[in-house]
């Protein structure tokens, strides 16, 4: 046993300080939608049809359950959905919803960079910021993910003048007349991540890095990525491609251009207008 396990370490040791170590991460996410009291509910007025509140339900469940690959490196992650066909429902009301932020994420630590596709119905847009670190604070737990010893990271992000603008908003047109989608008074968010030393990269799903370790597990309180699978290798075997396509733009500028285009969607009311299929 101590001699397999010198062996392990040693394997470890090497592999961390191979050139061109590479992996690849595959990720699973999950999307709990909790009230107040804790119970499911997508945020709908009470009065609202229960054959459409089950149709909201099942279209965010669909769009949370998702699967995700993470390639990476030392300095370099591309982190990206992995699509798979859908068939088409018939017999009952069906809605749509995707989530923005859907598209390839890449991130680069030597040239202090971020890229994320992303799109504002159909129009597509290439977000490049630099990046922000990100102040984590180590927690004294760990739990076993699959075969890696995690620690246990969590880190606090403050609410962001957009949403308490949004939120503003939503009061004034909620005064004049009672909005079909309740909206909560944002708060600042608490993010959990688990990481593992035992893979040496400050990287991690959806754009998360500045841990001592691949972050496996990732709760940004309603949606949760795991992974499920990780293959390491210290070969060229997987290939880093930057995200090119679309409008280069900031976030600010996205947001800015998606709040207009969602204003100019909205009824008298203040709602905004979408399709439902029967």
């Amino acid at each position: 046993m101590k001699k397999f396990a010198i062996l392990t370490f040693l394997f470890s040791l090497n592999f961390a300080l191979a050139q061109d170590f590479q992996g690849k991460a595959e990720y699973f996410s999950k999307f709990i939608l909790k009230n107040k009291n804790g119970d499911s509910d997508a945020k709908i007025d009470k009065d609202v049809d229960p054959e459409f509140q089950k149709a909201i339900d099942e279209a965010i469940k669909k769009a949370s359950e998702k699967k995700y690959s993470l390639i990476f490196n030392k300095t370099e992650s591309l982190f990206e959905e992995e699509k798979e066909l859908t068939k088409p429902q018939a017999g009952s009301m069906v809605v749509t919803i995707d989530f923005s932020g859907g598209g390839k994420k890449y991130l680069n630590l030597k040239e202090n960079i971020t890229k994320c596709e992303d799109e504002i119905f159909g129009k597509e847009f290439l977000i490049e910021e630099p990046l922000k670190k990100m102040e984590w604070k180590l927690i004294d737990e760990t739990k076993k993910i699959g075969d890696y010893t995690c620690q246990k990271a969590e880190l606090i992000i403050p609410v962001s003048e957009k949403d308490l603008k949004e939120y503003e908003e939503f009061l004034k047109r909620d005064a004049v007349k009672p909005q079909l989608f309740k909206m909560d008074k944002p708060q600042d968010k608490k993010i959990v991540a688990w990481y593992t030393s035992e893979i040496p990269v400050a990287l991690g799903p959806n754009n998360y890095w500045g841990l001592p370790g691949l972050i496996l597990e990732l709760n940004e309180e309603n949606l949760i990525f795991l992974c499920s699978k990780v293959t390491l290798s210290n070969k060229a075997k997987y290939t880093i491609n930057p995200p090119s396509n679309g409008k280069k733009v900031s976030q600010k500028e996205f947001d800015e251009i998606e709040k207009k285009k969602l204003d100019s969607m909205r009824d008298e009311d203040g709602n905004i207008i979408f399709q439902t299929t029967d």
